[in-house]
């Protein structure tokens, strides 16, 4: 027998060996695609951060969605009137509602109160589910009126009107310069940061649309769609508008502020007067001491607020002597009457909530400017002090609800710096300390 006689074996094993292999490597690659798609469950469990990562990523998706849709909505009522889309109406209803709940669960995952594995999956999880349905929800209405409008869209109308539009924003540029110039004379740049650039950010987006109506007027004499032109001058418009509608709301809010301030001022100096006829009838030693101690320090911030000189920040002036307010206030309990401290609760509720309400009011104007580069953090802390505004509201007791009002403001602020330090270093706050 020839001494090769192994030979043909080892060729048949060898050729079955590569094919099963092969076999394999296919059957493997395949279960790795079927698992991407969805097609199939991935046997490994995703951790619970990358499930939070997941949950927070689509939060952002899920707001900009429900922002999306409820422009989309106000066109699409204007055009097609409420009877058309009152379904439209209760599903964004629906999807705010959704949203409103998902914030609530991503402010239970980043509070500092410590939670079980069990119930981050859980809170994560549902946060993914309420997200995916509101979307596909608001798509599905978003696209029915979509249709409609490209059924019925006259670009050459709509062309005109853009013109038109676009010259009345531009007639606003020269109020809104001497606006911007008034308010640079009368307050610190920190005071209107946000709204610095709307001149110059105004008068970009209108180049934008001119650029857009001549690229639209010329598709409409040729074969090319117009509409796509369209869109982006529109939306260029919006951005010019709104802009300069923040410049306008951002002085009449520091009007208001400055008025706010006086009466803070006021209020505060009221509050010492009873402070000291507290501090000398109370029969506690620790007690007057820190009566004694609070009251020096609410004086020398009011002696600093009175003596300063050039631009101010009045909101900011404002926070920081309701701050001495509430150290005076809180050296005040233990001597103050209980219906005291309830009078005095609501004489401050309604300077708690001016407060509240404008720092809300900034932070959102914010997001919704930078609403591309804010994250979901920023968009939780400011999701969580609307919700504390509303109980705020809602509140009985005034004393709760100056708690609860300061509360708002402070996580308004939280929520205005982590948007500011999404939104990148041009946005950045300023330190407070000023």
């Amino acid at each position: 027998m020839s001494s090769l006689w192994w030979v043909p074996s080892l060729v048949v094993f060898g050729t079955t060996a590569l094919i099963v292999v092969g076999i394999v490597v296919a059957v493997r690659a395949r279960r790795r695609t079927a698992i991407a798609s969805g097609r199939i469950a991935d046997p490994r469990p995703e951790s619970i951060e990358q499930l939070e990562v997941r949950a927070g990523q689509a939060l952002v998706h899920a707001d900009e969605a429900v922002r999306r849709g409820t422009e989309e909505h106000a066109f699409a009522a204007a055009q097609f009137g409420a009877a058309a889309t009152s379904a439209f109406t209760a599903a964004l209803e629906n999807a705010r509602g959704r949203l409103s709940e998902a914030f609530e669960l991503r402010q239970r995952l980043s509070d500092v109160t410590p939670d079980t594995d069990a119930d981050r999956r859980s809170w994560s999880a549902r946060i993914l589910e309420a997200c995916t349905e509101l979307e596909a929800a608001l798509e599905q209405q978003t696209t029915t009126f979509v249709d409609k409008r490209s059924q019925e869209r006259n670009a050459p109308d709509r062309l005109a009107a853009l013109r038109t539009v676009r010259a009345q924003i531009n007639e606003r540029i020269p109020d809104a310069e001497a606006r911007l110039a008034r308010l640079t004379k009368l307050y610190a740049a920190q005071a209107f940061a946000d709204q610095r650039d709307a001149v110059s950010t105004a008068r970009a987006q209108l180049a934008v649309a001119a650029d857009e109506i001549k690229r639209a007027d010329a598709a409409a004499s040729t074969a090319d769609p117009a509409v796509p032109s369209l869109k982006k001058a529109e939306s260029a418009c919006n951005a010019a508008a709104s802009a300069l509608d923040s410049l306008a709301r951002a002085e009449e809010r520091l009007a208001a502020a400055d008025a706010e301030l006086r009466s803070t001022i006021a209020e505060a100096e009221r509050g010492l007067t009873e402070a000291a006829e507290l501090r000398d009838a109370s029969g506690i030693p620790e007690a007057a001491e820190r009566i004694a101690a609070a009251m020096v320090e609410l004086r020398a911030v009011l002696d600093t607020v009175t003596s300063a000189a050039g631009p101010q920040a009045p909101l900011h002036t404002i926070d920081t002597v309701r701050s001495a307010q509430a150290t005076l206030d809180d050296a005040l309990a233990s001597a103050r009457s209980a219906q005291r401290r309830i009078d005095n609760a609501r004489e401050a509720l309604s300077g708690a909530l001016f407060s509240a309400h404008s720092h809300l009011d900034s932070t959102r104007e914010f997001i919704s400017a930078n609403r591309g580069r804010v994250g979901a953090d920023a968009r939780t802390r400011l999701a969580e002090a609307e919700r504390q505004l509303a109980l705020a509201d809602a509140a009985a007791d005034p004393v709760e609800a100056v708690d609860i009002a300061r509360r708002t403001a402070r996580l308004a602020q939280d929520a205005g710096d982590l948007a500011r330090y999404d939104a990148g270093p041009r946005t950045a706050p300023l330190m407070r300390g000023r």
